[in-house]
């Protein structure tokens, strides 16, 4: 995935200023795309030489001129080959955990500590997926808007159960290292490797 396809699907819904696209990125995939306004500048600048969007300059009197870009039908192409493409696979990269597996150098503390500071990030962006939530659940949603509307609202679920699992988990640590509890196969307690339903 890039910045460039999250561009396009955008785009494909209605033309907008990079200003828009900015809103439109922190009101719906900041939570797992986040993109600074330089960012979307930067791709708009190269989608338009690459001929996927064009660019349309509204002069205002008194104000910065607003360029509003749209998608072409190369642009909504490319949107299309790329969405009907699996993704290849990718290998996580969590810096955090990178810390965890040697944070036996540490004192417990320490280590609570950090575990401490990781749930607090959590816990606000978990507020801010409900802020989300509760903005877009409570639309008027029309019978035509109700299909992409549920696959948008997909990736906020993710991002909501996905997070509130991973913040639970540090708790679940911090509490054990604060009990003592360094029995590792309780920490895996009821683990079946070859149960993808999360069934024991």
């Amino acid at each position: 995935m890039s910045l460039k396809h999250t561009i396009l699907g955008f785009l494909s819904f209605r033309s907008l200023s990079g200003y828009d696209l900015k809103k439109a990125f922190d009101q719906s995939v900041s939570h797992f795309w986040p993109a600074d306004q330089s960012q979307i500048y930067r791709t708009l600048k190269q989608l338009d030489k690459e001929g996927l969007i064009t660019k349309q300059v509204i002069p205002r009197q008194d104000q910065l001129d607003i360029k509003v870009y749209e998608i072409t039908e190369t642009g909504r192409q490319a949107l299309n080959q790329w969405l009907s493409t699996p993704l290849p696979p990718t290998g996580p990269r969590e810096p955090f955990f990178f810390l965890l597996y040697f944070a036996f150098m540490l004192q417990d503390d320490q280590v609570g500590y950090l575990l401490q500071t990781e749930i607090d990030q959590l816990d606000g962006m978990l507020r801010e997926y409900e802020t989300i939530y509760q903005t877009v659940s409570s639309r008027d949603i029309a019978e035509e808007e109700k299909r992409p509307f549920f696959y948008t609202m997909l990736t906020l679920e993710f991002g909501i159960r996905g997070n509130l699992w991973y913040r639970n988990w540090l708790q679940s640590v911090k509490d054990r290292i604060e009990a003592g509890d360094m029995n590792i196969f309780s920490l895996a307690e009821g683990f079946n490797p070859n149960n993808k339903q999360g069934e024991t």
